[in-house]
This record gives C-alpha cells, structure tokens and sequence, in this order.
C-alpha cells in the first residue's frame, strides 16, 4: 500500500498546510478530500495519480459564521462541485463525506437537499454514487476508466 499527500484547501485559512490522502493497494487506487474546498490542484492531482476508482470528497456546502468566519458562501464543497471535483480527477465513483453531520444553525449550515442534488449532479457527469452513512464501511469498487 502506498499513501501520498495532495494539496487540499481549508477553509480557516489559518495557514496550516492542508492535505488530502491517495491511498493505493491491492489494485484500488482512492483520494480522500476531507473538508475541502473548490481548489486548481484538482487537474494535477488527476495527472499526477489519478485516475482513481473512488472519491471521498466533501459535501455539504456548509456556511460558518464563528469565530470570526463570516461569509455567506460555501466553505466546503457543495454537492455540485464535489461531483464536478470527483470527475476532474477521473473518479468513477464518489463518495460523499462530511454531511449529515455539522449542520449547527446560525453558526454552521449545511446545503438544503445534499443527496438528490448529488445524485444529479453524478448522473449528469456518468460517476457512481455512495452515500454511506456515519462509519459505515464503504467498499471500493475497482472500476477505473
């Protein structure tokens, strides 16, 4: 098995270096985003390890307004710019992560409708769906274009 850090983009800013992982082994090759954001490494990445047969990207699309974060947009992906990320980097499966989960009102929203809109969004582009729930084992397909 081999593991590889690619960049990644949090939303804090905090200027703490951010990684998203490609795992490979025993002939599956994933990328897990964590809580990224929409970022232009998506096409190097792609080049540089993909394509890949999962991806576990964000999407929520949460708004956060704490500590001093105050924005109404997005700080992670939203459920069309996962699907959109998953399918630069070659993935014929997504995975969605981070969602379900955060959704605090005022302080940290999450996107009305997550799954339908990632489902489109997904059969749009011709990528796989999981939606897995919290801890729930995921099986990784081996069906790399």
């Amino acid at each position: 098995m081999t593991v590889a850090p690619v960049p990644s983009l949090d939303w804090r800013g905090d200027g703490s270096d951010q990684v998203a992982w490609v795992v490979e082994g025993a002939g599956r090759r994933i990328i897990h985003c964590g809580d990224t954001m929409w970022h232009g490494d998506w096409w190097r990445i792609a080049r540089e390890h993909g394509p890949f047969d999962v991806a576990f990207v964000p999407v929520n699309g949460g708004i956060a307004r704490f500590e001093g974060y105050e924005a109404n947009v997005p700080v992670t992906m939203t459920p069309e710019q996962a699907v959109e990320a998953a399918a630069v980097l070659g993935a014929a499966t997504v995975c969605a992560v981070h969602y379900g989960l955060f959704n605090n009102p005022p302080a940290y929203v999450e996107q009305p409708d997550i799954e339908r809109r990632f489902r489109r969004a997904a059969e749009a582009r011709g990528v796989t769906v999981i939606l897995a729930g919290d801890g729930e084992p995921v099986a990784v397909p081996s069906a790399r274009r």
